[in-house]
């Protein structure tokens, strides 16, 4: 009778602790997930404003952006509001123009 009663007892205990352990895993399968999805989100914000500001920044009109272009970027604010909110510090992305306006070959390129 004793035996039993204990062996009860560890069926319980076993039980309730891997109940506790799923529980933990599905928690972090949601918050995981919310991450996941709260990333995505942002990034879908931050490519439309991206493209509104490029299509303003555009003053040719034609779907390229050149570097002069580029470089009046940290005057709109807009754009730089746009930068902020993902991270990157618009005055340090104009320092890089040069870079990002390269040719595979390594000559300057005009537009991207």
């Amino acid at each position: 009778p004793i035996v039993a009663g204990l062996l009860m007892l560890f069926i319980l205990a076993a039980s309730v602790t891997i109940m506790n352990m799923l529980v933990g895993v599905l928690c972090q399968v949601v918050t995981t997930v919310a991450a996941v999805e709260k990333e995505e989100m942002t990034v879908g914000i931050f490519e439309s404003k991206l493209r509104a500001v490029a299509e303003r920044l555009d003053q040719n009109h034609d779907g390229n952006i050149s570097m002069e272009e580029f470089c009046t970027l940290i005057h709109d604010p807009a754009a730089a509001k746009a930068l902020q909110a993902v991270g990157v510090d618009p005055v340090g992305l104009i320092d890089y123009a040069d870079c990002i306006f390269e040719a595979e070959d390594g000559r300057a390129s005009k537009e991207l």
